[in-house]
C-alpha cells in the first residue's frame, strides 16, 4: 500500500509535523513503513508557457519554443512530439542538475543544429517522477494556480513523499488513504478534515432516466447516480498521484474511479447507460432499467434483456471511453461473504484488483465514495451529473464486544485507567456503552473495522495507540505442575518411549513435511483429501495437499538414501496425517527395505527381510499383535501392497493398521502404519486371578480344509466357550499331495480351573466339546 503525503493532506493537515516522526508513529501503530521516497524538485525547475513554436529549420522532429518563464522569455529547441503553443510546462532553467534515468544531466546553454537554445522543457521521468504520457509534462490547473517562473517545488504536489506500507491481512480499512489519515490523526493527535463533497451539478432527478428494479434478496449495499460526460480528460493530478502509487494509468474515466478508490476505499464503477435502455420497446424512450438479482448466493446485475453485466464485488463491466451517459455504481459486500462466494464458485472470471480490496474489506461508507467520485468529476470533467441517486442498503449486524475493563488490563498486563482506554476507543471510531456500575461496558467497532471481533482485537486497538514502549516489561510467571494431572506430558513420554524401543531395534526416526505431492498420493492407490476441502493456496505444486498417510514421503527417504549408496534401511516416524474428511489424526509408520543386514562373511550377499522377521520387530515395539490376511483391499492400495503379504494388524479385537510388502512394481522392503491412538489410550491394568492348581495340555491334529484361516478357528472356539479352555495356539501345519484339499492342523490347548484339580472324565469333555465345534462350523475331524 502506498500513499503520499499530498494524498494524505486531503484529509489531515501534516503541517509542521515532522516527516521522521511521522514515520516512526506509522510503524509504532501497526502501519510498517517497507520504504519512503522524498519528492523534490531541483530550484531551478520552474514553471513556464510556451508562446510560440515553430519548426526547426534544420531537423523534422525538433521545435524552437518562445517559452515565458516569468522574468523573461527563453528560446528551448523541443524534441517532444506533443509540445503545443500557450502549454504549461516544467522548464529546466540553465545551471540546474536532474537525476534522469540515464544518469545526472546538468542543463547549459547549447546549440542544437545551429540554433541556440537555454533550458528544457522535461518530461517526468527527466525529473525523477514516474513516466505518465509520451512527451513532455504538461502542467494544468489541478497542481494550483499556474505562474511562469514559480519554482514547480513550491506546488504542494511536487514538495511531496511517498509511503509504501506493509499492511496485515486484517488492515483492509487501511487500504485506502483515507484508512491511514483515520490512524494517524488518532496517532499524532490530528483531527480528521471534514470536507463537503459537491456530487451534482443539475436539478433534474435519476429518476428521469434511471429505473434500479430489485428481484430477490439482495444481499449487497449498492448505490447508483447517472451522469452525462461532454468531455474528460486526466489531470495532472489525479495522473501523477496514481503513477506515485504504482497505479498503471488507463483511461481517464478509470483513472478517475481509481484515484476515488484510492483515497476513500470505496469500491466504485461504471455501466455504459445504453446497455440498460431497450430501444427495440420505444426507440424514443431513453429511461434504462437496472435488475439487480440474487442467484446462486451471488448478486448480480442485469440488462432489461436478462444480460448479464457484473457480479457485485467480484466482477467488472469496464466503460468504453466515449461521450454520452454513464451510470455510477458504489457498492459494498461484507468481505467474509465474498471469500466464501469465490471459493464456492471458482468458475467466475474475478477481477482481480477488485477482489483484493473487497476480500480485505472495503469501505462500507458508500455516499461519501460516490460524492468523492462526483465531487472530482464536476471539478475537472465536463459532465452533468443527475441529482438524488437510488440505494439498496444492507445492514450488516453490529458486532458487540461486551467485556470488562479489568480483562483488558490482564491482557496488556499494565493498569491502564479506564477514562485513557475510553477515549483511544471512541477516537477509533468505537461506540462505547458502559454498564451503569462502570466495571462493564459494551464496545461497538465502527463499519469500516469487519476485523474488530473479540476483547483480544479490542485490547490491540488500545495497545497500538497507548503504545507498546509504555508497558513494562514483567518476568514470566511459571507454576510447576505434576505430571500427574497433565495427559499430554505422559502421551509425549508414551511416544518417545515407542521412538526408543524403535530405535533399539535399528530403526532411524524420520520427519516429513505434513504437507504432500496429491499425484504421488494417486499414483500409489493411497486415499487423498475431498477436493472440496482441499488447499487453495499451496506452498509449490509438489506440496500441493495435506498427507493422509506417512508412507509415501518414508518411501521417497527410503529411495534417496539407496542412491546415496547405503543398503539395509530401516526408518520409523510418528506425524500428523488427515482423514478424507480433513480430521486430524496420529499416525505410527515403519518402512525397510530389501536387505535386514548388509553384506557381511556371514551373509556375502546381505540378510533379506521376510514378512515375519519385519513383522516381529514391529511387535517388539509396539507388543504382541495378531495378523488377519488382507484380502480386501478397498481401504488400503494393491497398487501399494503385495496382494499375498498383506495382512490387518489386530489388538484386542480391533483393526489398529497394516502391515505388508511392498509391491515390488514399487520398490521392494516392507511397511507398516498403525493409528497412534490405539496404542497411547488409556489402558487399565486389570489384575488377573492365578489357578493354584494344575495346567493340563492336550494336542489334537485336525484335517480341515485348506481356505480355512486360524482366524476362523480362533472366533469359532472363543465364542463357545468351552470350560476349563484358558488358552491355545496352533504348533504345524502340514500337507500332503495324498490329503487332496485338506491340510493337517496341529493345534495345542490348555485345560485348567480355578476350582479344582481336573479329572480326565473334565479334560475329555472339553476337548470332545472343542472337536464338536470345529466338526459343525469347518468339517474337521481328527487326523487317524
Amino acid at each position: 500500500m502506498k500513499v503520499t503525503k499530498h494524498l494524505l493532506e486531503q484529509f489531515i493537515s501534516l503541517q509542521g509535523v515532522d516527516t521522521q516522526e511521522l514515520l516512526v508513529e506509522l510503524s509504532k501503530i501497526g502501519l510498517e513503513v517497507e520504504s519512503f521516497q522524498p519528492i523534490q524538485m531541483n530550484s531551478k525547475v520552474v514553471v513556464g508557457k510556451v508562446l510560440q513554436k515553430e519548426k526547426h529549420p534544420d531537423a523534422d522532429k525538433l521545435s524552437v519554443c518562445q517559452v515565458d518563464v516569468g522574468d523573461k522569455v527563453l528560446q528551448i529547441v523541443c524534441g517532444a512530439s506533443n509540445v503545443k503553443e500557450n502549454q504549461w510546462v516544467a522548464v529546466a532553467l540553465e545551471g540546474a542538475n536532474l537525476q534522469t534515468p540515464k544518469g545526472e544531466l546538468k542543463i547549459a546553454q547549447t546549440t542544437l543544429r545551429g540554433v541556440q537554445s537555454v533550458g528544457m522543457l522535461c518530461s517526468s521521468i527527466e525529473l525523477g517522477l514516474p513516466k505518465i504520457n509520451e512527451g513532455i509534462m504538461e502542467l494544468d490547473e489541478s497542481i494550483g494556480e499556474l505562474e511562469a517562473g514559480r519554482p514547480l517545488g513550491s506546488y504542494a504536489l511536487f514538495d511531496n513523499f511517498v509511503i509504501e506500507l506493509g499492511l496485515t491481512p486484517n488492515r483492509g480499512d487501511c487500504l485506502s488513504v483515507l484508512g491511514v489519515a483515520r490512524d494517524l490523526s488518532v496517532a499524532l493527535g490530528l483531527g480528521l478534515q471534514n470536507q463537503n463533497y459537491r456530487d451534482e451539478n443539475t436539478v433534474l432527478g435519476i429518476g428521469r432516466v434511471l429505473q434500479v428494479i430489485n428481484e430477490g434478496n439482495f444481499s449487497s449495499s449498492v448505490l447508483y447516480k447517472v451522469a452525462c460526460v461532454e468531455g474528460i480528460q486526466t489531470p495532472l493530478e489525479i495522473s501523477l498521484s496514481l503513477a506515485l502509487c504504482d497505479f498503471t494509468l488507463d483511461s481517464d474515466l478509470k483513472n478517475f474511479l481509481n484515484y476515488a478508490m484510492h483515497s476513500v476505499g470505496v469500491i466504485l464503477q461504471t455501466y455504459d447507460f445504453d446497455d440498460f435502455v431497450d430501444h427495440t420497446s420505444n426507440p424514443d424512450e431513453a429511461k434504462a432499467e437496472l435488475f439487480l438479482r440474487h442467484q446462486s448466493g451471488l448478486d448480480c446485475v442485469y440488462t432489461k434483456t436478462n444480460k448479464q453485466k457484473s457480479v457485485v464485488g467480484i466482477t467488472s463491466d469496464s466503460v468504453q471511453e466515449k461521450k454520452g451517459m454513464v451510470i455510477l455504481e458504489a457498492s459494498y459486500v461484507n468481505p467474509k461473504v465474498i471469500s466464501e462466494l469465490i471459493y464456492t464458485h471458482p468458475e467466475i472470471k474475478k477481477d482481480i484488483a477488485m477482489t483484493y480490496k473487497t476480500t480485505r474489506g472495503s469501505n462500507p461508507d458508500l455516499l461519501l465514495g460516490m460524492q468523492f467520485l462526483c465531487h472530482l468529476l464536476i471539478r475537472y470533467a465536463q459532465i452533468e451529473i443527475y441529482s438524488s441517486h437510488h440505494t439498496i442498503t444492507q445492514e450488516d449486524q453490529n458486532i458487540c464486544i461486551k467485556t470488562t475493563y479489568e480483562s483488558i488490563i490482564s491482557i496488556l498486563g499494565q493498569t491502564i485507567s479506564k477514562e485513557e482506554m475510553t477515549n483511544l476507543l471512541k477516537k477509533n471510531g468505537f461506540k462505547i456503552e458502559a454498564s451503569f456500575d462502570e466495571n462493564f461496558f459494551m464496545a461497538i467497532p465502527p463499519k469500516y473495522r469487519q476485523d474488530i471481533l473479540s476483547i483480544q482485537d479490542l485490547s490491540e486497538e488500545i495497545l497500538r495507540f497507548y503504545g507498546i514502549d509504555k508497558i513494562q516489561s514483567a518476568p514470566l510467571c511459571s507454576v510447576e505442575q505434576s505430571p500427574r494431572n497433565n495427559p499430554l506430558y505422559f502421551r509425549f513420554k508414551a511416544k518417545r518411549n515407542l521412538m526408543k524401543k524403535a530405535s533399539a531395534q535399528g530403526f532411524c526416526e524420520t520427519l516429513h513435511y505434513v504437507f504432500t505431492e496429491r499425484k504421488r498420493m494417486q499414483e500409489l492407490g493411497i486415499e487423498c483429501i475431498d477436493e472440496k476441502l482441499e488447499i487453495l493456496n499451496p506452498i509449490t505444486n509438489e506440496l500441493d495437499t495435506l498427507r493422509t498417510s506417512l508412507i509415501p514421503s518414508m518411501l521417497e527417504s527410503i529411495q534417496r538414501n539407496k542412491n546415496l549408496g547405503f543398503k539395509a534401511i530401516a526408518l520409523c516416524e510418528i506425524g500428523i496425517c488427515y482423514t478424507q474428511e480433513r480430521q486430524e489424526v496420529e499416525k505410527l509408520a515403519f518402512v525397510v527395505d530389501e536387505l535386514e543386514q548388509n553384506q557381511s562373511l556371514s551373509y556375502p550377499k546381505g540378510k533379506k527381510w521376510d514378512f515375519y522377521q519385519f513383522a516381529s520387530k514391529v511387535a517388539k515395539i509396539i507388543g504382541d499383535f495378531e495378523l488377519e490376511a488382507l484380502d480386501d483391499f478397498s481401504v488400503l492400495s494393491s497398487e501399494l501392497l503385495h496382494p499375498f503379504q498383506s495382512a490387518w494388524i489386530i489388538k484386542q479385537g480391533q483393526k489398529i493398521g497394516y502391515i505388508g510388502k511392498i509391491n515390488p512394481q514399487i520398490q521392494e522392503g516392507f511397511i507398516c502404519e498403525i493409528l497412534l491412538d490405539s496404542l497411547l489410550g488409556e489402558q487399565k491394568q486389570l489384575k488377573q486371578e492365578i489357578s493354584k492348581f494344575q495346567a493340563n495340555t492336550r494336542d489334537l491334529t485336525l484335517m480341515i480344509q485348506k481356505e480355512i484361516r486360524f482366524t476362523q478357528i480362533k472366533n469359532a472356539i472363543e465364542n463357545a466357550k468351552i470350560a476349563y479352555l484358558s488358552a491355545f495356539y496352533p504348533l504345524d501345519l502340514y500337507e500332503d499331495k495324498s490329503f487332496g484339499d485338506e491340510v493337517a492342523l496341529s493345534l495345542r490347548f490348555i485345560l485348567q480351573s480355578k476350582e479344582k484339580t481336573l479329572q480326565d472324565e473334565d479334560l475329555e469333555g472339553s476337548i470332545q466339546k472343542i472337536l464338536q465345534v470345529l466338526n459343525a462350523e469347518f468339517g474337521a475331524s481328527l487326523r487317524q
